[in-house]
This record gives C-alpha cells, sequence and structure tokens, in this order.
C-alpha cells in the first residue's frame, strides 16, 4: 500500500549559531551569520531582510549594514559592513525581527518562518592583522644603545616583532665597518638574538678601554635583501652609522 501522507509542515524557525566553528565571524567587511534548520534558508533577494534590521557595533561604536546576502543551502546570511574592521576591534552583532509572526523581510527558511530577534551576540573577529611594514629602528640612547666590549659589539633595536635570526639571512661581515681609534678593525662574525633584538659584531681584535670606536652599517639595496639587518617578516634596516 503507498502511503500518501504529507510529511507535517515545517514550523521550526532557523536559529542561530553561537557556537563552534560556525559561530558569528567577521573578516573586514564581511560579517557572516550561520544558522541551524531542517530545510534551507529562503534566498529569495524579495525576501531577505534590511539592513537596517541588524545592529554592528565595533568597539561600542555603530557600524552600518549596506548589504544583506543569503545562501539558501549554507544556511548563512552575509553583512557588509560600512567600514571593515581592524583585527585588534571586537564587534558585537544583534538582529531584530519585525514582528512576532512570520514576515516578508526577514531571516526566514523556505517555510517561511522567521529566525527570532537575537540581542548583541559576540562576533570572532578573523581579521588578519597588517603585514608588518616598519623598519627595526636602531637605539641610539640609553642602557641599549651601542656598545663594546672587549671583541663583542651589540648593536640592539626597537622593532614590532623580532629580529630575524636565521644565519642564511643575516649580514655578511662586510656590510660592517668598525672605526678604533681610526682603524679599521675587521668583523669576523655577526649574531642576531631575535627575541632580545640585537646583533652582535666579533671584532679581529679586542678594543681597550682608552679607544674610540665607531661602527658604519650599508644595507645591501634599499629594498627588502636576503642577507640583512631585518625583522622577521623581512623588513630591511636602512644603512646606519654609529658612534661610540
Amino acid at each position: 500500500m503507498t502511503n500518501n501522507t504529507p510529511a507535517p509542515a515545517d514550523t521550526t524557525a532557523p536559529a542561530l549559531i553561537i557556537t563552534g566553528d560556525s559561530r558569528p565571524k567577521v573578516t573586514g567587511d564581511q560579517l557572516v551569520l550561520s544558522f541551524s534548520d531542517t530545510g534551507n534558508l529562503d534566498a529569495d533577494a524579495g525576501h531577505k531582510p534590511a539592513g537596517g534590521a541588524f545592529t554592528v557595533l565595533v568597539n561600542s561604536v555603530a557600524n552600518a549594514v549596506t548589504n544583506v546576502a543569503i545562501n539558501a543551502e549554507a544556511k548563512t546570511v552575509t553583512l557588509t559592513l560600512t567600514t571593515a574592521v581592524t583585527s585588534d576591534q571586537s564587534v558585537t552583532v544583534a538582529y531584530a525581527d519585525p514582528t512576532t509572526g512570520n514576515d516578508a523581510n526577514a531571516i526566514q527558511d523556505a517555510a517561511g518562518n522567521d529566525a527570532t530577534s537575537f540581542a548583541a551576540t559576540a562576533v570572532t573577529n578573523n581579521t588578519p592583522a597588517p603585514a608588518d611594514t616598519t623598519a627595526p629602528a636602531l637605539i641610539i640612547t640609553g642602557d641599549s644603545r651601542p656598545k663594546v666590549t672587549g671583541d663583542q659589539l651589540v648593536l640592539s633595536f626597537s622593532d614590532t616583532g623580532n629580529l630575524d635570526a636565521d644565519a642564511s639571512h643575516k649580514p655578511a661581515n662586510g656590510a660592517f665597518t668598525v672605526l678604533v681609534n681610526g682603524v679599521a678593525n675587521a668583523v669576523t662574525n655577526v649574531t642576531v638574538d631575535s627575541q632580545a633584538k640585537t646583533v652582535t659584531l666579533t671584532l679581529t681584535t679586542a678594543v681597550t678601554s682608552d679607544q674610540t670606536v665607531t661602527v658604519a652599517y650599508a644595507d645591501p639595496t634599499t629594498g627588502n635583501d636576503a642577507n640583512a639587518i631585518q625583522d622577521a617578516p623581512a623588513t630591511t634596516r636602512p644603512a646606519l652609522l654609529l658612534l661610540r
């Protein structure tokens, strides 16, 4: 016997997913909301919710929604924000269903069941940090100023990240010119300490306490080079001249 009894009507509204990999997230100006539902979302452009139904706060300041896009099968609602967020900002999103009933323009499934309103909900910020384009800067004052003890000459740098201590990236000995009482003292080794952000030069001849020392450094080119004083993302330090 054929059973022609129809399946019960879908009366279950889409539910916002707030945990796990499908929780609300934002990258730049794209904020994605994912929903669970027995069916698909209604992606009819004539039925989508208005941008004004959403309140997005970035560091507690409103960031208006300029577009709403719905992916029926993925069950996602993607909001385009007026201003892209940066990696260090906190974001929340709230949604107001137009009425307590099922509305023509709302987050809804294919059966027309409206998602309920939700209050300000935390959004995971997946916006990547901007690329580091700031070169290491030589420290020339205070306790970290250039100094020499015997045959060890230490240069300290300030940088947002660490220095590149990869032995294959360190500058050549010949990139440094060290003069002791006006006479060249060749560098025989260069050691880079990534976290301390120091470059230590080993000199051919140890310096005595009554001598004056200068050191100059020549960056190979005006660009970022394979072998140079550089930070981890390879932002090269410009040529420098130090005096002691």
